[in-house]
């Protein structure tokens, strides 16, 4: 996401040059209507970029990621077996 806004302020920005360039030949518009129009710019493209954002799914939380994964419901881990019971003996 951080790429597609380097990329539309680069277009923005070019944009600006553009209408200055315009503006040294004597061809270009006020900077006034220059600053509107890089301002509706910047709305429509946040605009767009919100509502892109909302149709994006919403994330799983980690209470019910095991939903997704697994139908079966998840159990504790088995109680541990005492070593006292399996007569195990370290040295």
């Amino acid at each position: 996401m951080r790429n597609v806004n380097l990329n539309i302020l680069k277009f923005l920005a070019s944009i600006n040059k553009f209408c200055l360039s315009l503006a040294n030949m004597g061809l270009g518009v006020s900077h006034q209507s220059s600053v509107i129009s890089h301002q509706s710019s910047v709305i429509s493209y946040q605009s767009s970029v919100s509502a892109f954002f909302s149709l994006l799914p919403a994330p799983i939380s980690p209470r019910n990621a095991h939903e997704l994964v697994s139908p079966l419901p998840i159990s504790p881990l088995p109680a541990p077996i005492s070593l006292l019971q399996k007569n195990i003996k370290f040295c």
